[in-house]
């Protein structure tokens, strides 16, 4: 993938958490194209670490499904319905 790239994998769900030092290790599975795999996030600081941690477990529990955003070495998990349940609140 050239760094200019985006790939989107909608309905992936997290399925692992792990901690070491700086990182977590979240293993994801899913999606339309059924991805499995491993993403390392780094947060330097212990109370982001934390609630990221947090958030990933909760989504893990809940089965939540995700959405996996990649750009070049940039990888992100969002919700989206979380995210479009707010804008349609405001509607």
């Amino acid at each position: 993938m050239r760094d200019d790239e985006i790939e989107v994998i909608q309905g992936v769900v997290v399925f692992g958490v792990s901690e070491a030092g700086t990182d977590l290790h979240v293993d994801i599975v899913g999606g339309d194209a059924n991805v499995c795999g491993s993403i390392r996030f780094t947060f330097a600081d212990p109370a982001r670490r934390r609630r990221m941690r947090a958030t990933l477990e909760r989504w893990r529990r809940d089965r939540t499904p995700v959405t996996f955003v990649s750009t070049g070495s940039t990888v992100t998990l969002q919700n989206d319905r979380a995210l479009f349940g707010q804008l349609e609140a405001s509607a």
